[in-house]
């Protein structure tokens, strides 16, 4: 393994707009990690619904906690709009910016919202068939100490009665998830108050003091930059293309340091002038970090994901969020 603590960032040339986009950090190996072939998770919730032309579907799910699979109660459920086009809903002009509490929608999706129960149980009667995100938790941009991370998730409701089932993240080198990472229950992390917490208010901070809007921790994001972290201190680390996972990331929009000694200087690199142009998107609207100390070796890593709200961007690596 490298021993720098230099962080590397990989940009993509988009031919088609005529743009360069950045692509987040090189790994802190020799050789950066790879810019293409894209890491693409199991696409959207597979959906299992009843046959009929129903025009609204009652759409269930169950919610754990992602430290040990038990249920979770009094959780918050809603679906928010997916554009799909310009000037459709989700889809502002350039010049809007869509924030968790705006979705780029005149008015709220007159659709229902949902709380789990004592089982982890949600339904959301009724709902109008389309494309939805997701939103399970508080999705909240004002916590300065967050408690938990929010999933956003890609789903379609087709009719009937449909059971909406949470995507598998790629696989990681190294890395077994949990049997409810995979079984379709979704889950939410409860971030590490002294590993994970700091790195969300100092990407907060650097947001503020670009003018840019605050954002909210992403379920996905978080498993993903907890996993590779864990990879990047294992002896059997490699800084080469994964399988099933060429892109190492579920984002391009991220950045990676070894040696560093804490989050600060990682994010805050990421905002330099030209170095990442996710970072500084006021679309980009989720995050997640985590700065390890060598726990597994001698080799400390700090890690973020911050993606472009994928209702109004396709991430030229990553095209489909899970």
């Amino acid at each position: 393994m490298m021993k720098t603590q230099q962080s590397l960032y990989a940009f993509v040339a988009l031919a088609m707009v005529g743009g360069l986009v950045a692509c987040g950090g090189g790994g802190g190996g020799s050789t950066p990690l790879p810019a293409g072939g894209g890491a693409s998770p199991t696409p959207v919730s597979s959906p299992v619904s009843t046959p009929g032309s129903s025009l609204t579907t009652n759409a269930s799910g169950v919610v754990v906690n992602d430290a040990n699979g038990s249920p979770l109660s009094g959780v918050r459920v809603v679906l928010m709009p997916w554009g799909n086009g310009p000037g459709t809903c989700g889809t502002p002009p350039p010049t809007a910016q869509i924030t968790p509490e705006n979705d780029g929608c005149p008015t709220p999706l007159p659709s229902p919202q949902a709380t789990t129960n004592a089982s982890g149980q949600f339904t959301l009667n009724g709902a109008p068939n389309g494309h939805y995100l997701l939103v399970i938790g508080n999705d909240s941009t004002s916590d300065t100490d967050p408690v938990q991370a929010t999933v956003h998730d890609n789903v379609t409701l087709t009719g009937g009665n449909q059971t909406l089932l949470a995507p598998t993240l790629p696989p990681v080198p190294t890395i077994t998830p949990q049997p409810w990472e995979t079984n379709g229950e979704y889950r939410l992390a409860t971030l590490n108050p002294t590993t994970e917490t700091p790195c969300f208010v100092d990407w907060q901070q650097e947001r503020a003091s670009n003018n840019l809007p605050a954002g909210s921790i992403d379920e996905w994001l978080l498993e993903n930059v907890r996993a590779t972290n864990m990879f990047h201190q294992s002896p059997n680390y490699y800084n080469a293309p994964w399988p099933n996972n060429a892109f190492g990331s579920i984002t391009t929009g991220n950045e990676w340091q070894e040696g560093g000694v804490s989050c600060l200087s990682g994010v805050a690199s990421s905002f330099a002038p030209g170095a990442n142009a996710y970072a500084v998107n006021p679309q980009t609207l989720w995050f997640a970090g985590q700065y390890l100390p060598g726990t597994i070796s001698s080799t400390t890593m700090e890690s973020a994901e911050f993606p472009i709200d994928p209702r109004s961007f396709t991430d030229p690596n990553v095209p489909v969020w899970p």
